[in-house]
């Protein structure tokens, strides 16, 4: 894990060993967010689901807790 300067707190921190997911918003978590601010992220993604009620087997539902974790960590959608 190599340390960074993470987008979201703007501290030096160690990142994150490897990317939480395989597609571009997993890389770019990878590069610009810290391995704190990302568990704080997944906290977050339980909440949104929960009280969202999201079934991520929908596409509709996967977009919006994708937004969630983009707003979240201030990482802008491409």
């Amino acid at each position: 894990m190599a340390e960074l300067t993470c987008i979201r707190c703007g501290q030096t921190r160690e990142g994150l060993a490897r990317p939480p997911y395989n597609d571009d918003l997993g890389r770019e978590i990878l590069e610009k967010v810290c391995a704190s601010c990302w568990e704080e992220c997944k906290r977050m993604q339980v909440m949104v689901i929960n009280e969202n009620r999201l079934d991520l087997s929908d596409l509709r539902a996967q977009e919006i807790l994708e937004r969630s974790i983009r707003d979240f960590l201030g990482i802008g959608a491409d």
